[in-house]
């Protein structure tokens, strides 16, 4: 069959050039019996987006249009973009397009809301639950008999909504085929270059943290399905070969955990001779100065961290599975290895938050910047409440949201009030609501050409 899978339009464009629809890319090699293609849309202007999707579909004729639904909303208070409502829209011009294909959505935007999406969307024929590597494949060897198929929602004859065919094992990471990047599948050319979080690689899946904001352990299980270390940078080794690769960023929600396995990867990158740079999210926990030279001599360039809380008793509540010991830590070694930029992200409110954890937060805006000179940023953010986190629970016992309050809003003005703000830290919200003004008008616009003009002194000093 051809099958034209299509990664969801988020409408917005944060980069020029789209992010890497890696998650298609892993689809399409368990779907190599059948003639694939990948579609981005991201690739143009939204709603032009829309007529090119059309094109390529009387291009290819596919029998089957998997939609693959990542992100619903920007989960940024300051930048309220609903991105699920550019999904009915594409859904008709499939169905207008080609009207015998049956369509198939997916996608961790999807799973989280997956009866939600199929009620407002009678045109879909098929949704796939979490991952889906399996099951895709199940299901288009029985398109007649999808009660067949776990992990799926199908349309029944009479039924007044999609019938569920109930939960599938996780599958083992361990045993999935290398991502599809070759040209009969998706032009590559768009994604290679000097931007490290274009193009992603996954080196494992699942998390075994258990923040309670967070979905990952719904999505992707908190039990570690790691890649071998030598098909990881095989991937990489496969994309410098034949692709011109440069810059890549790991895609796990935590890189240095287990420490064993990053090492590995990177000892493999080493021992291979490749030269690319990469970036990945880290946690602070056990962070080491060895560690970090080892990924930055192996080529990493980036690294992200989501401490989320300033206190003992922040993480606690958040249940990050780190101290604030550690977080100090963290900040420390990454002071020490010069050449690797660092970022660390912190919410404004969050349940037990109190004005000593406001006043360091706001300690720590400042200090990390300057204890990393030139090389760190910090990013202050709210919890974007959602269903099958813990967080949910608590705002729901605190009056923040209500029993059968829509979560999957299709206004700006609805989003809004889908975040934690609890009441009690109002004198929390006015400062970090200033703060977010200063920054966006002055702080970040002067960190970056500070950031600029220490590089090119750099450059310079590096050509005398």
């Amino acid at each position: 069959m051809n099958v034209l899978l299509v990664q969801q339009d988020e409408g917005v464009r944060a980069y020029h050039i789209p992010l890497y629809p890696i998650g298609l890319s892993y689809i399409a090699a368990a779907l190599s019996a059948h003639n694939v293609r990948i579609f981005n849309p991201n690739s143009f202007q939204y709603p032009a987006s829309l007529e090119e999707l059309k094109k390529e579909i009387v291009r290819f004729n596919p029998d089957i249009v998997g939609l693959s639904i990542r992100n619903l909303d920007t989960t940024q208070r300051h930048d309220l973009h609903i991105q699920y409502k550019t999904v009915g829209p594409t859904i008709a011009a499939i169905r207008q397009t080609c009207p015998p294909a049956k369509i198939v959505v997916g996608g961790s935007g999807f799973s989280l809301y997956a009866r939600e999406i199929m009620d407002r969307n009678p045109e879909i024929d098929f949704g796939v639950f979490l991952e889906g590597d399996e099951s895709i494949v199940e299901l288009l060897d029985n398109l007649d008999r999808p009660e067949t198929v776990k992990g799926i929602f199908y349309r029944s004859a009479g039924a007044a909504q999609a019938v569920f065919t109930g939960a599938r094992p996780t599958p083992d990471f361990s045993k999935i085929p290398m991502p599809r990047r070759d040209p009969s599948v998706i032009d590559m050319k768009e994604y290679i270059g000097d931007y490290y979080n274009i193009l992603g690689v996954q080196s494992k899946r699942g998390c075994v943290f258990k923040c309670t904001y967070c979905s990952y352990p719904f999505l992707n299980n908190d039990n570690i399905r790691l890649r071998p270390p030598i098909e990881v940078v095989d991937e990489i080794e496969h994309m410098i070969t034949n692709y011109g690769l440069q810059s890549f960023a790991f895609v796990d929600s935590v890189f240095n955990i287990p420490e064993r396995h990053a090492k590995e990867i990177c000892n493999e990158i080493l021992r291979r001779g490749l030269k690319v740079k990469w970036g990945a999210w880290l946690s602070p926990k056990m962070l080491t100065v060895d560690l970090v030279l080892l990924m930055r001599e192996a080529g990493c360039v980036h690294t992200g961290f989501s401490p989320d809380a300033v206190t003992d008793e922040g993480l606690k509540y958040l249940q990050k599975g780190i101290t604030y010991k550690e977080v100090k830590n963290s900040i420390e070694v990454m002071r020490k290895v010069k050449g690797v930029v660092a970022t660390y992200n912190f919410f404004c409110a969050y349940p037990g938050m109190d004005m000593r954890a406001v006043l360091r937060t706001i300690y720590l805006y400042f200090k990390i910047p300057l204890a990393i000179f030139a090389r760190a940023s910090v990013g202050l953010g709210w919890i974007r409440i959602e269903p099958h986190t813990a967080v949910y629970d608590t705002a729901l016992k605190e009056g923040l949201i209500t029993e059968g309050m829509d979560m999957l809003p299709e206004k700006e003005e609805d989003l809004s009030k889908l975040f934690y703000v609890p009441k009690r830290l109002w004198y929390a919200t006015i400062v970090f609501d200033a703060m977010a003004i200063i920054a966006d008008g002055f702080i970040k616009p002067v960190g970056r050409a500070a950031f600029r003009i220490v590089n090119r002194l750099k450059g310079r000093r590096a050509h005398v």
